[in-house]
C-alpha cells in the first residue's frame, strides 16, 4: 500500500472539487497531480485550474469529505 496521502483540490470547468491520492514519492508535483486528474476525467472535456497538493499527514474519518470543515 502506497505510504503517503495527498489532497488534490482544483477548479474543473468552472466547479470546485477535491480527491485524494496515494503514492509512494514523498513529493507530489502540481503537475503530476494535473495529469492524475486528467486520467479521472478522460471521458470528460475538462479543463483543471487552481490545482492544489497537499500532503496529509492521516487519514480523515470515515464519511466524511476531505478539505470541508465538518460542523459538531
Amino acid at each position: 500500500m502506497a505510504r503517503y496521502l495527498y489532497l488534490i483540490s482544483y477548479i474543473c470547468d468552472n466547479q470546485p472539487g477535491t480527491c485524494e491520492y496515494r503514492s509512494d514519492q514523498e513529493d507530489l508535483t502540481r503537475q503530476a497531480a494535473h495529469e492524475y486528474l486528467q486520467g479521472l476525467h478522460r471521458n470528460e472535456a475538462s479543463s483543471f485550474t487552481d490545482v492544489q497538493v497537499q500532503r496529509l499527514e492521516h487519514d480523515h474519518e470515515p464519511g466524511t469529505s476531505p478539505g470541508h470543515y465538518q460542523q459538531p
